[in-house]
């Protein structure tokens, strides 16, 4: 019984203190404000929208050209080795011709390394510019329709918000507005 009343005296001396800090301190609640939420689904948008689908597909393009050219020219040099490998040269030039096919390997090597820091660099921009768009057109909207939060549904394709009345969601409008925006999505030059 001692104890409990101990304990009732400390929660007592608590709130007592508690609430004289507040008297003290001048404190007025928050006034709350309506709050009107917006809802995107940027897995959707991204996987959905023209100009994310042209990225990826000018991404698979680039690959897919730069692949053929890389293979065009390995397969030479390989050629080019198995002829140096059957030829019946003296070994000082037998030497000479290694050293210009390992010359050749170490190039394409180069060219294949400035290729993808070239191509990362240009879809990086790419993947910029959109994302700006994508962030301004909710800007429009936001101002627009008076939200004053928006959320996404999804974050790193796991989904965030387990449910939400589709009153809210607004991905589809972004959709709209990113493809009428940026329709042709080209590659920035180098």
């Amino acid at each position: 019984m001692n104890n409990l009343v101990k304990v009732l005296l400390l929660t007592i001396i608590i709130l007592v203190i508690g609430g004289s800090f507040y008297l003290f301190k001048g404190y007025h609640p928050i006034e709350a404000k309506s709050v009107r939420i917006a809802i995107i689904d940027s897995v959707k948008i991204k996987s959905q929208s023209i100009p994310f689908m042209r990225v990826r597909q000018l991404l698979e393009e680039q690959h897919t050209t730069a692949h053929k050219e890389i293979l065009d020219q390995e397969t030479a040099i390989r050629q080019q080795y198995e002829n140096f490998k059957m030829s019946k040269d003296a070994p000082q030039e037998k030497q000479k011709k290694k050293l210009e096919l390992d010359k050749k390997g170490s190039e394409l090597g180069q060219i294949v390394h400035k290729k993808q820091e070239e191509l990362t660099k240009q879809f990086s921009l790419l993947t910029e510019k959109l994302e700006a768009q994508f962030h301004q057109i909710i800007q429009e909207i936001v101002k627009e329709y008076g939200f004053n939060l928006v959320l996404n549904k999804t974050i790193q394709e796991t989904q965030a918000i387990l449910y939400a009345d589709t009153g809210f969601d607004i991905t589809d409008e972004v959709i709209k507005r990113l493809d009428k925006k940026l329709p042709n999505v080209t590659l920035p030059t180098s």
